[in-house]
Parts: structure tokens; sequence; C-alpha cells
């Protein structure tokens, strides 16, 4: 008969008595911790819980347990390569610089007496430069005291008399030697009206007086042609006196 205090004999209760279970450690009062009666995987030799003999990870080369070890995190260049070197690039603002060039005429005199002397100025862009020029500014300055008329010319014959100008500067004086323009203003007299060509433009310039005309590049002269100002007196009993200046780029 059970004793009901002792449902499962003596040395039941709070721990199980010595000997009274082969799977028991006979020293402590819980279950031998190397044998491990109800799992079906080993038993750690050096440590009191089991083994995972499934887990895929690699096991600490200084621990007996199944601790998985931090892998290696990847190089992600961080520092280890030089920093790219950036090519020096030129704005457009001074590419443009560098291609720019200006000049003027002398002083030209218009003499409406007769026989009557017109005076014109063109500037030219050589059959041989390999360039377009683009006109950026022209600049008419009447220095007397009366107005005269100023037409401009597309690609107008030029006439055999025609002096070049040596008044012609690059815009960049940075270098050195100065860039030489291909472009050539030229200028003369001409008693009558320019020889073909096509008017683009008249402008009634007062006395003492400048005008200038933007252009921005919109007028592209092309190998072998010119566009000439022809400057005539708006009165016919003065004597006038002028200057043109050209701005332009070659591209």
């Amino acid at each position: 008969m059970l004793n009901r205090m002792y449902p499962y004999g003596q040395g039941a209760g709070y721990g199980y008595g010595q000997g009274s279970n082969p799977n028991m450690n006979p020293n402590m009062n819980y279950p031998n911790p190397n044998i491990s009666p109800n799992m079906n995987y080993p038993v750690s030799p050096n440590m009191n819980y089991p083994v995972s003999p499934n887990m895929n990870y690699p096991v600490s080369p200084n621990m007996n347990v199944n601790i998985p070890v931090q892998p290696k995190m990847p190089n992600m260049g961080f520092g280890k390569y030089p920093k790219e070197e950036k090519k020096t690039e030129v704005s457009p603002a001074e590419e443009t610089k560098a291609n720019n060039f200006l000049g003027s005429t002398d002083t030209l005199s218009v003499c409406p007496c007769p026989p009557g002397e017109n005076v014109w100025a063109s500037l030219v862009n050589p059959a041989s430069s390999n360039v377009d020029v683009s006109l950026q500014r022209i600049t008419i300055s009447n220095m007397t005291c009366n107005p005269m008329v100023a037409k401009i010319y597309f690609k107008p014959t030029l006439p055999f008399n025609g002096k070049m100008s040596s008044n012609v500067t690059p815009a960049d004086l940075s270098k050195n030697p100065l860039e030489r323009p291909k472009g050539q203003i030229q200028y003369g007299i001409l008693p009558n009206s320019p020889v073909n060509g096509t008017i683009a433009a008249t402008r009634v310039i007062p006395a003492n007086t400048s005008i200038t005309v933007d252009l921005d590049g919109l007028w592209v002269i092309g190998q072998g042609t010119n566009v000439m100002v022809y400057l005539t007196a708006h009165c016919n009993d003065c004597n006038l006196k002028s200057v043109v200046s050209f701005e332009w780029e070659e591209k």
C-alpha cells in the first residue's frame, strides 16, 4: 500500500533518494547531466548542457560549445582606394574668351562734296581661314556735329582699295604669345553703293553719338565672306568723321 504522504516512496519530495534511479547523479539530488535520458543528441563532455548536432555554423575554436563565430565583414573599400582626380575643365566662358577678338578702323572721313566720298568698314573672314566668325558686337561712332547714315550689308563684293586695320587684339591677354586672329577688319573709300550684297540693317547715327549693335554671335560669317558697314552723310553740307569697331568669336 502506497503511503499517501510519500506516494513515490521515501526520498521523494524535493529530490530523489540516492540509488533510487540509475540515471541520477550519485553526488547530487538532480539527474546526472552526463546522461540525457529523453534527448537523442549527445551531451557536451565539458559542460552540463547538450550540444546540437544539426547546427551548420562553425564552432568557436576556443570553446567546446557550438557558439557561432562572427563572420568577417566584407571589405567595403573605404579608405583603400586613392581619390579620383578630376580633370581640369575649361569653362565655356574661358573657352569663348580665348577665341574672342576685337578691333577698330582708323578714323574715317565722309565728304559729301562732289565727287562724293563715302566710306566703308568690313569684318572679313578670309577664304583660307578654316574657321567661322561669329559677330558679337558692332559699334559705330559719329564724332561730328551732324548725323550720318549707316547701312549694314551682308556679303558685298569688297572694293579693291581696301586697307587692313592693325588695330586688332585678342580678348585674352594672358597668353604669351598672343593668339592671332583669322578675321580681318578692312576699310576704305567708296563713291558708290557696295556691289552685290544684301542690306541687313540701316541706322541713323546722331551727332556726337556711338551706337552699338549687340549680336551675341547670331551673325555668322563663313569663309570667303564679310559683313560691311557703309557710311554716308545725312545731309550734303558737312564733312563727317567716324570710327567703326567689331567684336567677334572664331570657331
